[in-house]
């Protein structure tokens, strides 16, 4: 019997020991590690499928671009509203699972996904009126929603604004974007000259002011806003990452590989920094190198089509 007891109280130990949590999971996805996530929050769904945040977490998992499943982030993130309607964050990512499955919906299903994903995100600001995404949510609901389903210019740069009052850098961002959108181009760069004046020291401002400028092609800028960033943030391998991004833009190969090996040598392991450093050397010409980076990536978890896209490069170097 007592024999029996050892192996029972080993036998638990062990299965203690491979248990995940919520806690795992979450920290497993904001270092990118999404499979990783995924198998821990589902581990804790296995065991107890009235955790709404296991739920809610799994959803999140399901919206990445890596694990995208329209139907699972639905499903997962309406039972996490089920279990708890109360939480403005579990709201505000049914909105967003349901804006996701209207991507790629035809018009008919938009038609019926729209007041669902406008009454979860007003429901989650509604909750937590301080709930940055959620005003996001909603603005960009509000500029792309056609106004026989609820868009309104008006409510959505009202709710910009918000954004901006919450988290200038994230808000100025969105509202910077907007204005692209409405081809006001002049106005998005004033935003993030706003932005840099106002959070000089602040890595953050000139990250998001370099992403914004680089996105629409204003290459120098965005030298110059990541060139602040590495100043402010020598020791975070993104700010030479985004800096080599640049520099490839603008057809600088030595500034980029520069940049990209600085970028490396802070995290061998980061995707954006081997992918940065492949695209780097091929611009350079040094082909085995770039050939030896691209083949890093196969060994990481690449979405479907990058990694066809990885497999036609390193044919093209051979």
């Amino acid at each position: 019997m007592r024999t029996l007891a050892w192996i029972f109280l080993l036998a638990s130990a062990v299965s203690f020991a491979f248990a995940q949590s919520v806690e795992e999971g979450i920290a497993f996805f904001n270092k990118g590690r999404f499979g990783e996530a995924k198998s821990a929050f589902e581990s804790v769904i296995k065991k107890d499928d009235g955790n709404a945040e296991a739920h809610y977490r799994l959803g999140l998992v399901f919206l990445t671009r890596q694990y995208r499943d329209d139907d699972e982030a639905v499903d997962h993130m309406e039972k996490a509203v089920e279990i708890n309607e109360g939480k403005a964050d579990y709201q505000y990512g049914l909105g967003a699972a349901y804006g996701m499955k209207a991507q790629n919906a035809g018009i008919i299903k938009q038609a019926l996904l729209a007041p669902k994903i406008r009454k979860a995100f007003e429901k989650a600001v509604a909750l937590n009126p301080k709930l940055l995404e959620a005003h996001v949510g909603l603005a960009q609901y509000y500029w792309k929603a056609p106004g026989i389903m609820g868009g309104d210019m008006e409510k959505a740069w009202r709710e910009a604004d918000e954004a901006i009052q919450i988290d200038e850098v994230r808000g100025r961002q969105l509202k910077a974007n907007m204005l692209v959108g409405e081809k006001k181009s002049a106005e998005a760069v004033q935003e993030m000259k706003t932005l840099v004046a106002n959070r000089p020291g602040d890595w953050k401002s000139w990250r998001a002011a370099g992403v914004f400028y680089l996105q629409n092609q204003i290459t120098d800028d965005a030298i110059a806003s990541f060139e602040r960033f590495t100043a402010l943030r020598p020791d975070t391998s993104q700010s030479f990452q985004l800096l080599a991004q640049a520099h490839l833009q603008k057809k600088n190969a030595d500034k980029a590989v520069e940049c990209a090996q600085k970028a490396l040598a802070l995290e061998t392991t980061s995707m954006s920094c081997v992918a940065v450093a492949a695209q780097a050397y091929e611009l350079k010409g040094q082909k085995r190198e770039a050939r030896d980076q691209y083949q890093r990536l196969l060994l990481m978890d690449l979405p479907k089509d990058q990694r066809k896209n990885v497999e036609k490069k390193i044919q093209e170097l051979q």
